[in-house]
């Protein structure tokens, strides 16, 4: 499966409103020139940001950390050091305690100090070209359509629960860095950044898969619908996407296939 393949089956079998984007965390020892990009930014921006770009206008971007807003973001990435003033007053309007506040910022899961340059950005059928699996492909999902996606990547590995992460803040660059250093999926809400910057609706979910993780998932995706007759998990598992919502046993909410075959034209 190539991941344009991914793409379409995605958005075609779970209705998905954005696209998948793929990220690579870019060492040091790298050239960004390399990367396929499509477009710069005339100013700083966040990270959600960026991938907001991505998501919705399908834009390839390579994010040195120079060019990163947020201060939040540039701690998760290991542009900066934590600073005990700086953070602690960017998270006392959260959790209101000062020692707490800023033992939140020190918690965040980080990448190491100074070995990464920045972050590339792209729709996930970006990388058949690239060669490169993305270290991390990100998705923004409604709930159930996240329900779907995790229950398919957990049989494709071999997985039967999972655990999330949750921070005041930081919920795409930290909840990327977290699933990126854990080796796991993570799902979680937006924050309050991510909800204005990030250009992200009250109803929507972060979501990230490990990239080496993704096309076994959608595989695993289209395993399932084979098997079971349909994408969606509602009843017997054997309708298209989003399923009839019918209460199991119920003797009412009932259908019968109709023969085509026998059926006169409406205009004979």
């Amino acid at each position: 499966m190539t991941y344009k393949e991914a793409l379409h089956y995605l958005i075609f079998s779970y209705r998905l409103d954005f696209d998948p984007a793929g990220l690579i965390f870019v060492p040091n020892s790298c050239n960004p020139d390399n990367l396929p990009v499509s477009h710069t930014t005339r100013n700083k921006l966040t990270f959600c940001q960026y991938i907001t770009a991505a998501r919705q206008a399908r834009y390839s971007l390579f994010m040195p950390m120079k060019r990163v807003l947020c201060k939040n973001a540039q701690l998760v990435f290991g542009f900066r050091n934590i600073e005990d003033a700086t953070d602690k007053k960017a998270h006392i309007k959260y959790l209101i305690d000062p020692e707490l506040s800023l033992q939140a910022a020190k918690d965040k899961a980080q990448l190491p100090t100074d070995q990464y340059q920045g972050v590339f950005v792209a729709p996930v059928d970006t990388f058949d070209t690239l060669k490169q699996t993305p270290d991390l492909v990100y998705l923004m999902v409604l709930p159930f359509q996240g329900y779907h996606i995790l229950n398919d990547y957990m049989a494709a590995t071999g997985k039967t629960h999972l655990d999330f992460r949750h921070t005041p803040n930081s919920a795409v660059c930290g909840g990327c860095v977290w699933s990126y250093l854990n080796r796991t999926a993570n799902m979680n809400t937006m924050c309050a950044g991510s909800k204005a910057s990030g250009k992200t609706e009250m109803g929507y979910m972060n979501l990230v898969l490990p990239g080496p993780d993704f096309l076994p998932t959608v595989e695993q995706s289209r395993r399932r619908e084979a098997a079971n007759g349909g994408t969606s998990l509602v009843g017997r598992g054997d309708h298209p996407w989003p399923g009839l919502d019918s209460c199991q046993g119920c003797p009412i909410f009932r259908f019968d296939p109709v023969d085509s075959a026998s059926t006169p034209s409406p205009c004979s």
